[in-house]
């Protein structure tokens, strides 16, 4: 036998193999691109966002050192190292009616360092021109163009006239936070600026390519050398997270990238497997006009790359659209370029991989083998000693399964992936307490949280502790919340504002926060470092530090057990001056802590230092009924609020519309995936089904030409689907339990309080039903389809 090299010759043919295999080929491609878009999206989508973030960027500071004297920042601009600088003052914020005023300065040119947009009028340049936002003339009824006054009351009670020489740029109307530019003659001379330090925005040479290390390191050093404090040096965190690629979102996509491609390889592989069982003998034909055991696989492999070729460009088309649609801004041909290359080598090794063994299959069949060969031959399959049976469309089609193994256990594991992810993913949705999570700080003990008014504690000047010398949150006020029916409890925080000194810190604002004998135990359970003994801290200056570990982030020390504290504050008579020891560290966040600054000590200290202040700082109440009586309570309560201008009240109910935004949002995306995968699984079971019935339609007009009816056919067939569907089901349930199970484990390990195991019956009963109507649907077409022909013609010209 003299074997047929001519490479041109297995190029046709594999070309006609896939002009003839349409039914194959649609399934192949929709499988090809669907895989090719999803990876397009996800790595585009992510590659688009860090563009977008790298052009935001590009036009912020990458450090604020604040709190600078004249001779420090002469220093900064001597420095070889800062590539471009800009000053800027800015003075506490505080409310006019339901707005916050941020009075900020800020110069002409501030280069690359971009800041608000004027977007009428100009920048100020006299002494009492300003910019302000639109919103802000809502307070002002007589302003309402450039060259109108308006009257600005401080938070020294001092009231200024101003010009309006400009409007920023339109954004959130509905913003509480709204800026006045002011001129830098004003900065200089004014009565509410010229006492305030510069702050300055630097950008630091090659800052883009260092790492976060070098680039923290980097800025400090330079703050150092100018002879500014740690704590004076504000680093864009945003900007130093974004020189390391987030390593969970790394993870995430490379394993969601993974998964994709499994399931595409063997959704492909099952497809060109059954193919090549369905053209045995088209193989044995052409190994007998002579073609090589070696020509046949790349005949295969060639009908899988012309695959390749047609899916994989839609695939991307189709992935350069979307993820353009869904940020523009971060669109950059350089990187689709590349990702999109990346995408289409891993998409062809994928296919590759896929058809490696159906052509090897293939190319080991024997013309005598080919011959001979009915499709329907099963490995391992016992003879029966019953001389008869009885037939049925049921027992026909376990039949059929049973001597179809290889095509049903292909079919059964991409399913079962499917399914058993999909069970994995929903579990992780309705496991989700949305309450719990908004729930978590605070409102863990209650459902609305009153406090003093921002605005009320920046301007008087002793901050808390003068407000509580004519504290609103007295007995009259619990007494009256009280008499609210649906309310069950009153939680109330005690906390008092002082000043320290440690280290390198001197005359820091901070809190004194108080904690009773109830809360020993949980104390205990949060304590990272030292011992404390209640009774001791009463009679001695012993002090708990919280949230040592967020201390040595911002001034890169920790408060070191047994060290000296020393604490400035006005105990309602005068000032006082007291040193106290450290004598141990929570970390870890509790009711002790929700409310607290670096300092806790006992409720019975607290009231020792500052004797006849009522301390209260935060009203915790808790409602009965909070789902049924919530609106009523909160109706009650800001009736009672209002009588008091100094209090302010936060509502669990705002929390819970906030966080429900994004939790839909996450359950879209996780829903989304979860589908594609799916609607791989459902492309195999489709293929397997089709090729089965287009396969037989010789054995089913057999069937029906000794008395198998229509009905009885498309019933067997129907059985042989649903048959797969029940052992994807048992798959789905037994692995999808599973890694749900796992997952909600894992992350309640690592803190997700919020998570508590359900088991996703909803979600399932809809899998069920697709399932099951898939295979009952398509059978019913196809076998509509080809009763058209005659019983006599599907005898004569039958697949083999």
């Amino acid at each position: 036998m003299i074997a047929n090299n001519n490479r041109k010759v297995i190029q046709k043919l594999a070309s006609r193999s896939v002009k003839f295999n349409r039914t194959r080929n649609v399934f192949i491609l929709i499988t090809i691109i669907l895989s090719v878009s999803l990876l397009g999206v996800m790595s585009l989508f992510q590659s688009a966002r860090e563009q977008k973030t790298k052009k935001q960027l590009d036009t912020v500071q990458h450090v604020i050192y604040e709190n600078v004297n004249e001779e420090q920042i002469e220093k900064l601009k001597a420095s070889d190292e800062i590539d471009f600088l800009t000053l800027g003052k800015s003075v506490s914020s505080f409310k006019m009616e339901n707005k916050m005023i941020h009075p900020v300065y800020f110069e002409k040119d501030t280069k690359s360092i971009k800041t608000k947009t004027i977007a009428e009028g100009n920048y100020p340049e006299k002494f009492n021109e300003v910019v302000v936002d639109r919103p802000i003339l809502e307070l002002f009824p007589d302003a309402e163009n450039i060259g109108d006054s308006i009257k600005i009351k401080f938070l020294d009670g001092k009231e200024e006239e101003f010009v309006i020489s400009g409007f920023y740029e339109e954004g959130n109307e509905n913003s509480s936070i709204n800026s006045i530019l002011f001129s830098k003659a004003y900065s200089e001379k004014g009565e509410q600026m010229k006492d305030e330090p510069y702050i300055v925005f630097c950008k630091i040479k090659n800052a883009s390519i260092m790492s976060e290390g070098e680039f923290l390191d980097s800025l400090r050093r330079i703050g150092k050398d100018a002879g500014i404090e740690r704590k004076d040096i504000n680093p864009n965190n945003f900007f130093a997270n974004s020189l390391t690629l987030s390593k969970q979102d790394a993870l995430v996509i490379i394993v969601v990238s993974l998964g994709i491609l499994l399931v595409s390889i063997l959704v492909v592989y099952s497809i060109f497997y059954i193919s090549v069982l369905d053209n045995i003998q088209r193989f044995g034909q052409l190994r007998t006009i002579g073609t090589s055991e070696k020509q046949i696989k790349a005949m295969v492999r060639r009908e899988g790359t012309i695959m390749f070729l047609m899916g994989t460009p839609i695939g991307l088309l189709i992935s350069w659209i979307i993820s353009y649609w869904l940020i523009p801004e971060g669109w950059s041909f350089k990187h689709t370029s590349i990702l999109s290359l990346i995408i289409a080598i891993a998409e062809f090794i994928t296919i590759i991989i896929s058809v490696q063994k159906p052509a090897k299959v293939a190319s080991s069949i024997s013309p005598v083998e080919a011959s001979r060969f009915a499709g329907f031959e099963g490995k391992g399959l016992k003879e029966t000693k019953e001389l008869h049976r009885k037939l049925s469309p049921f027992s026909m089609a376990r039949i059929s399964i049973g001597r179809n193994r290889n095509k049903s256990f292909l079919t059964l594991v991409s399913l079962g992936i499917g399914g058993a992810l999909f069970i994995m993913s929903t579990t992780m949705i309705v496991s989700t307490s949305l309450e719990e999570y908004s729930r978590q700080g605070m409102y863990e003990l209650g459902e609305y949280i009153i406090s003093f008014d921002y605005n009320t504690v920046q301007t008087i000047d002793k901050g808390i502790t003068g407000v509580q010398l004519k504290n609103p949150m007295n007995e009259e006020l619990v007494k009256k919340i009280k008499s609210i029916p649906e309310v069950d409890d009153i939680i109330e925080f005690n906390r008092t504002s002082v000043k320290y000194d440690y280290k390198d810190v001197v005359n820091k604002g901070d809190y004194f926060s108080a904690f009773k004998r109830e809360d020993i135990d949980i104390i205990n359970k949060t304590l990272v470092e030292g011992t404390f003994d209640y009774n001791r801290m009463i009679e001695n200056d012993e002090i708990l530090v919280a949230h040592n570990k967020v201390a040595e982030e911002i001034y890169g020390w920790k408060f070191d057990m047994g060290d000296k504290v020393k604490f400035r504050y006005f105990d309602g008579n005068k000032e006082i001056e007291k040193t106290f020891k450290v004598i141990g560290s929570i970390d870890k966040s509790s009711n002790v802590t929700y409310n607290s600054g670096w300092f806790i000590l006992p409720i019975e200290k607290l009231e020792q230092l500052f004797p006849g202040i009522n301390t209260i700082d935060t009203l915790v109440i808790s409602v009965n009924n909070f789902e049924k009586e919530g609106d009523k309570v909160e109706k009650k309560l800001s009736n009672i609020i209002e009588e008091s201008p100094l209090l302010e009240m936060g509502t669990l109910k705002q929390n819970l519309i906030e966080d429900k935004q994004s939790f839909d949002l996450i359950n879209k995306v996780i829903i989304g995936l979860s589908g594609f995968i799916i609607l791989f699984s459902l492309i195999n079971l489709v293929n397997t089904i089709i090729t089965n019935i287009i396969a037989r339609q010789k054995e089913f007009a057999m069937l029906q030409s000794i008395g198998l009816s229509h009905k009885q056919l498309i019933r067997m067939i129907q059985f042989e689907g649903l048959g797969l569907s029940f052992g994807n089901l048992i798959i789905t349930l037994i692995f999808g339990t599973a890694l749900g199970y796992g997952l909600i484990r894992v992350l309640q390990h690592f803190g997700a309080t919020y998570l508590h195991y359900h088991f996703p019956i909803g979600y399932l009963l809809i899998y069920i039903m697709i399932i099951v109507m898939v295979p009952i649907v398509v059978s019913s077409i196809l076998v509509r389809l080809f009763q058209k022909e005659s019983l006599v013609s599907r005898l004569r010209h039958g697949a083999h």
